[in-house]
Formats: structure tokens, sequence, C-alpha cells
């Protein structure tokens, strides 16, 4: 029997990162599993990367939604734990680089009654948002 596993994330500009996480979390639902992934709010990018998302939260979800190991996609709540108390999953599946520490996150789902697998997935490839956005910029300047 398949698990509901859930990811979140920014999702601004996908890479192979992106997609080999959630290829993974794919496989750690089950062959009749569901991923489900929540696409941060563009307030919450602000809060916690402390940037405008190149990419509004529709725009960027729709992407998400039509990727290959996705089941279903929602926009994320103001408070991330909502999200989480919503889809109530069997795991919740964190990236890399998400801040969300395993055990703490597990205690608050604990405390707020939902008892869940919590597993950090390591870095796939060696792409990020921010680099790529480095890389733009030094690109564009360089020609001008």
């Amino acid at each position: 029997m398949g698990r509901k596993v859930l990811v979140a994330g920014t999702f601004d500009i996908l890479h192979e990162g992106h997609i080999k996480m959630l290829w993974e979390a794919k496989a750690l639902a089950g062959e009749d599993g569901e991923l489900i992934v929540v696409v941060a709010r563009d307030e919450n990018v602000r809060k916690f990367k402390k940037r405008d998302p190149v990419l509004n939260e529709s725009t960027r979800a729709y992407v998400v939604k039509n990727l290959k190991p996705v089941d279903r996609v929602i926009i994320g709540e103001r408070d991330p734990l909502e999200s989480i108390m919503k889809i109530r999953p069997d795991v919740v599946a964190l990236g890399y680089d998400q801040w969300m520490d395993e055990s703490w996150l597990r205690r608050e789902l604990e405390d707020r009654g939902l008892k869940v697998e919590v597993i950090r997935l390591p870095r796939f490839g060696n792409s990020s948002t921010s680099s790529i956005i480095r890389k733009i910029l030094t690109q564009f300047r360089s020609s001008e």
C-alpha cells in the first residue's frame, strides 16, 4: 500500500535538483502512493528567502503540477505547518536546504496531534536557483 508524501518548496526556477528530488519523494510514496507538492506563497518566499520570487505562486504551481512524478499541487498556507496539518501526510520529505529541523518539525506536528515520518532528502546535482540567477546576471552584465 502506498503512502502520502508531502514535499514543499519555492520551485522558482526548476532545475535538475528539483526534478531528482521529486522523483525520490515519489519513490518514497510507493507505486500506488501519492506525491503532494506544496508550493510556497509569494509572501513566504519573501519572508524566508529574503527576496521576491522570480515567478508568482500560481505560475510556479502550474509548472510543478505538470511534472510527471507529481500527483497533486497546492499553494501553501501562510503558516507552513497548517499545510501539513490539512494534508495529513504519512511522510514529510524536506529538501537539503530547508530551514526546518526534522526533530523540531516532528515534535511540532505531534503536539498538534499528527504523527508523521519526517526525513531529510540529500542534495541532488550541483544547481540551485540562486546559482542559476547569479549566472544569468553575470552573463547579462558581461554582454552589455
